[in-house]
């Protein structure tokens, strides 16, 4: 198949927002030939979020109807393929405004997050000709969703290293449920047997003076923090420069996150939470160690011995490329 098998397509994508991946699949859309129009279905701004953070349902409603509505009124016409990814906050009349201008494009759905965890993307399934997901477990239950993990870019292609990797272990990620609990075990481990370490968790600063005053978890915990987002860029190079990264799997979902695909790519261990791993055709014990978020048991040997090369063939169904392509062609 030719590599520009979209030559001349049209393609309105409608994605989320997350860090630098909308544009990385609007690149490879490109390098298939197609032309793109994209929006973010995720409002921004302070009105969305002081919405969300009062819980005020009805002006949160009333920004994302806004939003959804200005997208399909902004969008143009005859698309060949709409992709959408999670639509979380989609809403089912800009839908069917989009389709009364489209009439003859493909619709494809796919779920970077599980049902489980954001239940409202399921409303808006119904409209689409092809739904994917990333949660391996969700497709087995759902057989109207097909499996598709998640995948890597080619800055994350494994390439010989310049020189050793200056930490043991690498962590970023959002504070949410027992991470905290999970990040000092582990941190206490790696100070115990002297493994560098560069683990941080993400909160809003306002958060944090709430659970200094109120002794909430957070309090006493400033050295695991980190206040100011960090670019996807920064997050790369911390991953590049570890000998392994640790994985906290959100406990409402089994799908592979991200960063264990961009591991996959870069040849780097992992630590993980996820048990689902073992189900993947990438999966070697000596590249993962899988732990109990309650009671984490590491060992030392893990850090410090070579990963095992996994081969091209199975890498390479994990690319950017690969993962698009399966959802265009529906193979």
């Amino acid at each position: 198949m030719r590599n520009d098998f979209l030559k001349d397509k049209r393609v309105l994508f409608i994605g989320m927002g997350f860090y630098d991946y909308d544009h990385a699949i609007i690149e490879q859309f490109k390098k298939f030939g197609a032309k793109v129009d994209y929006f973010s279905e995720v409002p921004t701004g302070y009105q969305f979020r002081y919405a969300l953070r009062t819980d005020n349902q009805k002006a949160k409603q009333q920004i994302v109807n806004n939003l959804s509505f200005e997208i399909a009124q902004s969008s143009q016409s005859d698309y060949d393929i709409v992709f959408v990814i999670k639509g979380e906050y989609l809403t089912i009349e800009a839908i069917e405004i989009l389709k009364s201008k489209s009439k003859s494009a493909k619709w494809i759905f796919y779920l970077w997050d599980s049902i489980a965890r954001i239940p409202s993307s399921a409303r808006i399934m119904g409209q689409f000709d092809e739904v994917y997901s990333f949660d391996r477990i969700e497709c087995i239950d759902n057989p109207n969703m097909k499996f598709n993990p998640l995948f890597y870019r080619e800055e994350y292609a494994y390439r010989k290293p310049l020189k050793e990797a200056s930490i043991d272990l690498y962590f970023l990620g959002w504070y949410h449920s027992d991470r905290l609990k999970l990040v000092k075990k582990i941190s206490n481990f790696c100070d115990q047997h002297r493994l560098k370490y560069n683990m941080k968790l993400y909160s809003g600063r306002f958060s944090y003076l709430l659970h200094t005053l109120m002794g909430g978890e957070l309090k006493g915990n400033r050295q695991l923090l980190t206040f100011k987002p960090t670019t996807a860029k920064k997050n790369m190079e911390g991953i590049l420069s570890s000998r392994c990264s640790l994985d906290i799997a959100h406990p409402l979902q089994c799908g592979l996150t991200m960063r264990t695909i961009e591991l996959l790519g870069a040849q780097k261990k992992i630590i993980t939470t996820n048990r689902d791993i073992v189900n993947y055709d990438f999966y070697h014990p000596n590249n993962v160690l899988l732990i109990d978020r309650e009671n984490p048991e590491l060992n030392v040997d893990f850090f410090k011995s070579d990963y095992t090369p996994i081969s091209i063939e199975i890498v390479s169904q994990y690319t950017i490329e690969s993962w698009l392509k399966r959802m265009i062609i529906n193979k």
